[in-house]
């Protein structure tokens, strides 16, 4: 299957969703314990791993997924994001 014909959809949701990974971690910054902001950040990276991995985008997919895991330790109160700020 020819993926290129997807890649300028996959650019313009990624873009989104890069957007929104960015002003999430602003918040995050400026507001640490709140855990509603981690979640927002956790289905960025997931849908962006997704998307990565079904575009062929190893990196991208390996990367977010690593993401996914600090994430999930942070949800389930084994990692503090105050650790990291």
């Amino acid at each position: 299957m020819d993926m290129n014909q997807y890649l300028s959809m996959f650019i313009d949701e990624s873009n989104d969703h890069l957007q929104s990974l960015n002003e999430s971690m602003m918040g995050l910054e400026a507001n640490p314990e709140d855990l509603s902001i981690v979640q927002v950040i956790f289905r960025s990276a997931h849908t962006l791993k997704g998307m990565a991995a079904t575009m062929g985008f190893e990196d991208l997919a390996s990367l977010t997924h690593q993401m996914e895991n600090v994430l999930d330790l942070v949800r389930n109160n084994k990692l503090r994001m105050q650790d990291f700020i």
